[in-house]
């Protein structure tokens, strides 16, 4: 395969066949590598994958026998690394805590779980860093936030022990506080990564993986070819030809209204060197590729959505069509449906908002973008800020004692710390420039809790009234932090939905947790936490009561799979529907 390069660093479409791009993709997934023809970048591949090849050839290099003991490599230097002295100390932390659960003499009725525990988080913190460091990969990213939201799990889970286990909660919340440094250091890491990439403020990062964008591209190939009749089908006396019929007359509307530059994308060459353009830019060539996607895939991209639209309003004679004007073409939807699937990964572009947290602000102007951060970045900053402050104070009121009434509000706020790094990672992963995206208001109801804990109250066993008695910093600091993830909160309808099913999920994830906690601490402080009269524990609580307020709703979740009406009773539903719809657009 010859392929030319350009001025610009990277091959153009137009001098690369669809397989050398399928080779392309492999070598990165594979090898994991941003360009796979860069011969310095696969020859390091193969040595990391090959780490046994590569000590071999080291020492034929020094000139040392390979019998031999290894001699102690040397230290590297690796100034890309996320702050090597910060995370040396937090897995040092770790391991100290780690130990601590496994040999202290007060928990050894759970020393298997603990065991267990340390087995899991060090794997969990292994994989997150190492792929946080590749986060400009789609996939690799996506495992570090996977990673991050395991380690602040175990990070809650253990705070939710200790609180209601006797003599032992110190230990568990300094355990809890290893798993949150390393949770924070894996965001730090991808920041890193990003700097360290190339990436600024105006870079488009597309978040699907090469893999995926290049099935997404042969799935629009294939519904093209069976809308234009490229595909053999042998058709019926019950059959009607409606992909040619749809075919036939999207092309004569676009004929008629003028519109020449989308008629060229029903052509199979032309659509597939189009997109493969686009394929090109965002899988990794290089970094100078990933800049250019931000125009090249905003001018392509809206010739795509024009072209979905002119498809969406083409009647398809003779069958008639749906009250609503949609066609009833099965294949002219599918190749509609496929199209959209390819615009949607470029239309909803990855976040670079970490770089603000893992670069000092001081040096970010000038170096990753003119402007400085959005409404979205901003709000990551100052929740990244308020968290670290919260969090010592929570811990400063979990050490002033246990009892009756402190036990259920402690569990309470460290629910809430919990929350809150859970909006941190959806600010983490917002694109919107005004801070209203989805992953916004879906934060939005993290700051509903926030709002709604400092007036929440909820009975004991004894019937008592169990109110924060703390309402100094604490409660003032939670308001704060309500106030700024309440800002991407909307009025409409959906944006309620949103927030709505958010809080029935978190209801729900809630009783898994309490039945995990309940086997591993079983103390005299469970019912002060898990019975009221109500029959929920203080956490679920607080989210009903939310739910109720402020919606009007229960916790209740709609069924998660709904089968399918038979073939008799689908065609049934629509000749009512059908008759109906005369029955009312005839005339009287």
């Amino acid at each position: 395969m010859n392929d030319a390069f350009t001025t610009t660093g990277f091959h153009t479409a137009g001098s690369r066949s669809p397989r050398t791009i399928a080779v392309d993709n492999l070598l990165r997934k594979a090898l994991r590598v941003s360009d796979p023809r860069d011969p310095s970048q696969i020859a390091t591949a193969l040595l990391m994958r090959y780490p046994e090849e590569a000590e071999r050839q080291r020492r034929e290099r020094a000139g040392l026998p390979y019998s031999s003991i290894r001699d102690v490599p040397p230290a590297s230097s690796a100034g890309s690394a996320v702050a090597s002295a910060e995370l040396v100390q937090a897995r040092d932390d770790l391991e100290r805590d780690l130990e601590t659960l496994t040999t202290s003499s007060q928990l050894k009725d759970v020393r298997v779980e603990m065991i267990g525990w340390g087995r899991a988080i060090r794997q969990i913190a292994a994989d997150g860093l190492a792929a946080a460091r590749l986060s400009l990969d789609a996939i690799n990213h996506d495992r570090a936030m996977s990673a991050r939201r395991s380690l602040s799990e175990y990070a809650r889970l253990a705070r939710y022990v200790g609180t209601i286990t006797d003599n032992s909660g110190g230990i568990f919340r300094r355990f809890a506080q290893s798993c949150d440094v390393l949770a924070g250091m894996i965001l730090v890491a991808i920041g890193e990564g990003l700097a360290a990439s190339g990436i600024t403020r105006s870079t488009t990062m597309v978040r699907v993986a090469a893999g995926e964008l290049q099935s997404r591209r042969n799935a629009v190939i294939v519904a093209l070819r069976g809308l234009t009749g490229s595909v053999e089908a042998v058709l019926d006396q019950e059959s009607w030809p409606r992909g040619l019929e749809a075919y036939r007359n999207l092309v004569h509307q676009l004929d008629a209204s003028g519109q020449s530059d989308l008629r060229a994308l029903l052509e199979e060459t032309a659509l597939a060197s189009a997109m493969d353009e686009l394929v090109d830019l965002s899988t990794g060539s290089n970094i100078d590729g990933l800049r250019e996607l931000s125009t090249a895939s905003s001018m392509l991209v809206h010739r795509f959505q024009r072209l979905i639209q002119y498809g969406q309003s083409i009647p398809v004679p003779p069958a008639v069509n749906y009250a609503d004007g949609s066609p009833e073409s099965p294949p002219l939807v599918t190749f509609m449906s496929a199209l959209q699937l390819f615009v949607d990964a470029f239309a909803n572009a990855g976040s670079t908002r970490l770089l603000y947290v893992a670069r000092p602000p001081i040096v970010v102007y000038g170096l990753y973008g003119v402007g400085g951060p959005d409404k979205g970045a901003r709000r990551l900053i100052d929740l990244t800020i308020a968290r670290g402050f919260i969090l010592e104070q929570i811990d400063c009121f979990a050490g002033c004692g246990c009892d009756a009434v402190r036990t259920p509000w402690q569990v309470l706020l460290d629910y809430l710390l919990f929350r809150i790094d859970r909006a941190i990672d959806a600010y983490a992963v917002g694109n919107s420039p005004s801070g209203r995206g989805e992953p916004e208001r879906r934060a939005a109801a993290v700051g509903l809790l926030l709002a709604a804990a400092p007036a929440f109250k909820i009975k004991d066993g004894l019937g008592q009234d169990i109110a924060c008695p703390y309402d100094g910093p604490v409660l003032q600091s939670l308001g704060d932090i309500g106030k700024i993830l309440l800002r991407a909160r909307g009025k409409k309808l959906s944006v309620q939905q949103i927030l709505i099913r958010e809080l029935q999920t978190a209801y729900r994830e809630e009783e898994q947790i309490e039945r995990l906690v309940r086997s591993l601490a079983p103390s005299c402080h469970v019912p002060l936490v898990f019975e009221s009269s109500e029959g929920r524990s203080i956490v679920r609580g607080l989210i009903a009561r939310v739910l109720k307020d402020e919606f009007a709703t229960g916790v209740d979740m709609p069924p998660p799979i709904q089968m399918p009406s038979t073939v008799a009773a689908s065609a049934a539903s629509y000749a009512q529907g059908r008759a109906d719809y005369w029955s009312a657009v005839q005339p009287r």
